[in-house]
């Protein structure tokens, strides 16, 4: 084989199957055979044209990425404690490694945006910067984790750029322990990511709102040790009031990407709580209760994808089988249905049973 196919973002909503040449790999980089690409709802505002995604056109989507090492160079393989073979999940970022927050090691927040899934485009060479593709290219820079054939790519998937996320949202930056309240607003597969770091890190009341509809994935929820599912109305933080004997919630974290749900979701907080904001949204912007946070002295922190060590412990989760994460694989397509995978996501309000799509490259059905 001289030349793979990935499914390219050529303009919003419009994709097409293209032939790239495989990279000739050197000592110190390294080429990844892809087993499956997770649907990310982000790819959904990257494919309609309402994200920074449009700049770099063409672009190849998809930075959920678990696959087997096909080719590596020694000085690679040796850094990455990796082999022909290996199955690996990749990390989202990699970063420019020069700029001030790559320096610092916040190489996700990378102000030259070096990463997969659309930050680079498709047109600069070795082409292969997106998981929605047969072959992924990894730089010296790229950060790989080997995690074994005991995990199955469909636990592989939902690590790097899922579960690692909830593990550093909700427990890392949101601070949950033993005994708290945490309440999750979204129960998509970023929700129900949060909701397994929090039960994982022992918090003893969580509760999980969604809309109508949402019954199978609060259902996965409350498999993950959600206490309560609710449905999210205009008197939900009356309800969760009750719930918790009017004390609220100690962490509250909105994953909703709604721009009306975070209002309500940020009166949950109880005073000296934490509100954590993640999950994307198109709107050009989101309405607060300013006065009640600040009455009520709330941490408000904006939160964005995941680094070296909520990888690292939401592989070792992962690898425990507490919970069954290969359930959040629900639907699978192949590259050329890579458009109706995107469409799936952005109407699963109406499909119930929708948790995460991937896209299988080597399907040649879907």
């Amino acid at each position: 084989m001289t030349t793979t196919t990935s499914a390219v973002l050529r303009a919003p909503e419009t994709f097409e199957l293209r032939e790239f040449p495989l990279p000739a790999i050197g000592d110190d980089d390294g080429l990844l055979r892809l087993e499956l690409a997770g649907v990310c709802g982000s790819d959904v505002l990257h494919w309609r044209g309402n994200s920074a995604v449009s700049r770099n056109l063409p672009a190849i989507l998809g930075h959920e990425i678990v696959g087997r090492i096909e080719e590596v160079g020694q000085k690679a393989a040796r850094r990455w404690g990796v082999a022909v073979g290996d199955r690996v999940i990749v990390e989202a970022s990699f970063g420019c490694g020069l700029c001030e927050l790559c320096l610092r090691g916040s190489y996700q927040m990378c102000e030259a945006g070096q990463g997969y899934g659309g930050r680079i485009s498709a047109s600069v060479s070795p082409h292969l910067w997106g998981a929605y593709g047969q072959h992924l290219y990894l730089p010296p820079r790229a950060r790989v984790h080997r995690v074994g054939d005991a995990i199955s790519p469909e636990v592989g998937v939902v690590i790097g750029a899922v579960l690692a996320n909830g593990l550093r949202w909700v427990h890392t930056i949101g601070g949950a322990g033993i005994g708290d309240t945490v309440a999750v607003f979204g129960p998509g597969p970023q929700g129900l990511a949060a909701v397994i770091a929090a039960h994982a890190t022992g918090a003893a009341e969580i509760l999980v709102v969604g809309r109508p509809g949402d019954e199978a994935r609060l259902a996965f929820a409350r498999d993950c040790g959600a206490n309560h599912t609710l449905t999210f109305n205009q008197q939900i933080v009356d309800a969760i009031a009750d719930l918790t004997a009017g004390r609220l919630a100690d962490i509250v974290i909105d994953v909703t990407g709604s721009a009306d749900a975070p209002a309500l979701a940020a009166e949950v907080v109880r005073p000296l709580g934490t509100f954590v904001m993640a999950g994307s949204t198109a709107a050009a912007s989101v309405k607060l209760p300013w006065n009640e946070l600040v009455r009520k002295e709330v941490r408000a922190l904006g939160v964005n994808s995941h680094e070296q060590a909520a990888v690292r412990a939401a592989i070792a989760l992962a690898a425990s089988g507490r919970y069954p994460l290969e359930r959040m694989v629900t639907h699978r397509f192949g590259l050329k249905s890579t458009g109706a995978a995107l469409r799936l996501i952005r109407d699963a309000s109406a499909s119930d049973g929708v948790i995460k799509a991937v896209i299988d490259p080597f399907d040649q059905e879907g």
